[in-house]
């Protein structure tokens, strides 16, 4: 066998459909795939990179550090009640093609008086948060989302927000997995059509009546909020949106 070349690859067009099954085989190979758009950020570099939108904030930022190691960024609430920082994409994925979100993030080396949202929402210019109060009703900014959060204006549990054209649905109490300070969560949505779920740590959390609008551009997000007069700073270590091409 010839090596003077590199393997030369066919299209992979269908491929994981036509010979693989539902399963993990699937699931790793999906990202490889060219049926498949990956949007992918470990946040490397001297800079943010300049296809994100401005930050939403109020006495907050969303912070790069140059050679900063590994890889974050930081997702700043200045000290004072209400002060905020939050960072989306664009509007460019819908539930109706289909869509994961993933990211891996640190929570603040304190959590009291926190709130923190991670998932998908329909705007990244302008919502003070996607929620605007975590509660057994909960209020919101978003008309469609959702979002992992944890607001303890409420409770010190994570929840699953979610809002199809303002009707919300929210699951309390993750009890599978508790907030823990300085910890490090890895965070998933997941939309087909109107329906999504979320997942902690690989684990399934929330689901089955919670729906999101399939038709409404959505952007991964991020939000970080103070509750009283302590800093809080979130730390995004990457983030990542799987959807088919086509």
């Amino acid at each position: 066998m010839s090596t003077a070349l590199p393997y030369i690859p066919f299209p992979t067009d269908q491929d994981l459909a036509q010979h693989t099954s539902v399963g993990p085989a699937r699931r790793l190979w999906t990202p490889s795939s060219f049926d498949y758009d990956v949007f992918e950020d470990n946040f490397w570099g001297d800079e943010i990179d300049t296809i994100y939108p401005a930050e939403v904030s109020s006495s907050g930022s969303v912070t790069f550090a140059e050679h900063n190691l590994h890889g974050f960024l930081s997702i700043v609430a200045d000290s004072g009640s209400g002060n905020y920082a939050g960072q989306g994409l664009g509007l460019q994925f819908s539930g109706d093609r289909g869509y994961l979100f993933e990211a891996i993030v640190k929570l603040p080396a304190a959590i009291t008086t926190y709130k923190f949202e991670c998932g998908m929402t329909d705007s990244d210019e302008d919502d003070a948060g996607a929620v605007n109060a975590k509660a057994d009703t909960s209020t919101f900014n978003a008309t469609d989302c959702a979002v992992i959060i944890m607001d303890t204006s409420d409770d010190t549990n994570f929840a699953f927000i979610s809002a199809m054209t303002d009707t919300g649905v929210s699951t309390q109490d993750i009890t599978a997995h508790l907030p823990i300070a300085a910890a490090t969560y890895r965070f998933a949505v997941r939309a087909e059509g109107d329906s999504v779920s979320a997942f902690i740590n690989g684990t399934q959390v929330a689901g089955g009546a919670h729906k999101c609008n399939g038709a409404t551009p959505m952007t991964p997000w991020i939000f970080t909020q103070a509750r009283a007069s302590s800093e809080r700073i979130t730390l995004l270590y990457k983030w990542r949106v799987t959807e088919p091409a086509y």
